[in-house]
Parts: structure tokens; sequence; C-alpha cells
């Protein structure tokens, strides 16, 4: 058993890109726990039988989203540069799992998802759009009061989780951009509020760009 001095907590800042958007949240812990044991670095793991590297995934993307800022925090039982940490993890990942960043952060910190506040997605529309009636309809949606929606047969406000949006230019084509809530229990979908705009998600390619955590 390792002194609790010598445990390190490392936050990973990753991309999900094209070639996962279709692997769900479970499959994409399983492949994480894969990496981690390709990478050889010295994982800590859970007590017991059935031992499992421990990790904490931020959020789950749904299927279909790609993400340039997804975070994950993984635990070592001995400390190692950062940057070879990042190299060791970059030639283990698959294809379309690509390491941003890597750092060290206080191993008696809140989990990722206690720490969530929001989250920021870039929609870009695989059919060109008209810029001004996209614009109306924004300005439509965000003139209501309130947007009643029901999920998994419960009822909840979806305006409440829109923290802000605008139209955007994307290479010269107009997108969204959004900002949604997302604490524990009060998470915005944003194909939710696209659907309030009367599209659907095989319309567009939906990115998240970055997390929000509380200080």
């Amino acid at each position: 058993m390792n002194n609790d001095a010598t445990i390190t907590r490392i936050r990973v800042q990753y991309t999900k890109g094209p070639s996962l958007r279709f692997t769900g949240h479970l499959d994409l812990q399983r492949l994480w726990e894969r990496l981690l044991r390709r990478s050889g670095l010295p994982i800590r793991y859970s007590q017991g039988y059935n031992r499992r590297a421990r990790l904490n995934l931020a959020s789950a993307l749904p299927l279909g989203f790609v993400s340039e800022a997804e975070l994950l925090d993984f635990w070592m039982d001995q400390p190692l540069p950062l940057e070879a940490i990042k190299d060791r993890l970059s030639a283990a990942a698959p294809p379309g799992l690509a390491i941003q960043s890597v750092e060290a952060v206080d191993l008696q910190e809140n989990a990722l998802q206690v720490r969530m506040t929001a989250s920021e997605y870039e929609t870009t529309f695989f059919d060109p759009q008209d810029e001004k009636a996209l614009e109306v309809k924004v300005e439509a949606l965000l003139s209501q009061e309130k947007i009643i929606r029901t999920r998994r047969k419960k009822t909840y406000d979806l305006r409440s989780l829109i923290l802000a949006m605008a139209v955007t230019d994307q290479e010269g084509e107009p997108a969204l951009w959004m900002r949604l809530n997302a604490d524990p229990g009060a998470t915005g979908r944003p194909d939710e509020v696209l659907d309030e705009l009367g599209y659907s998600v095989t319309d567009m390619l939906i990115q998240r760009t970055c997390i929000i955590l509380s200080d």
C-alpha cells in the first residue's frame, strides 16, 4: 500500500473526435481504462476482487456529439512529470481521442460532476442556413419566460437552463453557440434546445467546446 503522500490526482483535457461520435459514456469509460493500462503509468486501482482503474469523467456526452474539451481525473500511486504523463497518454490514445493538456489537482477537490456548472456548445449545420431567419428563431426562443418539456417522464423548464445563446460565424456560415446549465440534476441539452428551434440533430454537428467548473 502506497503512502498517501505519493498519491497523485491528474486532470486530463481531451478531445472526442468524429470517429468516437457514437461511443457511449460507458464504452468511453472502458476505453479510458484500456488506455490507462496501455500507458504504463503507475495507475491507482480500486481494492477488492474486480480491481478497476480509479478514474472520474466529468460528464456524459450524448451519442453523436463531439468535443474539444472533455475532462477526466485519474489517480496514480507515484508522481511523474506532467510532460511524461501527457506523452504516455498520447502514445496510448486511440484514433479520435487527443490529449490536450494534463495537470495535477488537489486530492481533496470535489468530483468533476459536483463542480460542473455549465457547458458550452458550438453547432454547425450540414446545410447552409439563412442567418437572419436563424437570429429570429433564437430571439423568439430567448424571449420566452418558460419552455416546459418532458424528459424521462418528468417535466422541467428548459428556458431556465439556457444561460446564453447567439448566432455565430463558422467559416462564413451561420452557426449556433450556447452555454447551458450543468448543475447536478439541472442539465441543459443542446439537442433539446435545437428541437425547440425546429431542428433535428441529424441536421447538424454539435461540439462541446468548454466545460465550466465552480471555483
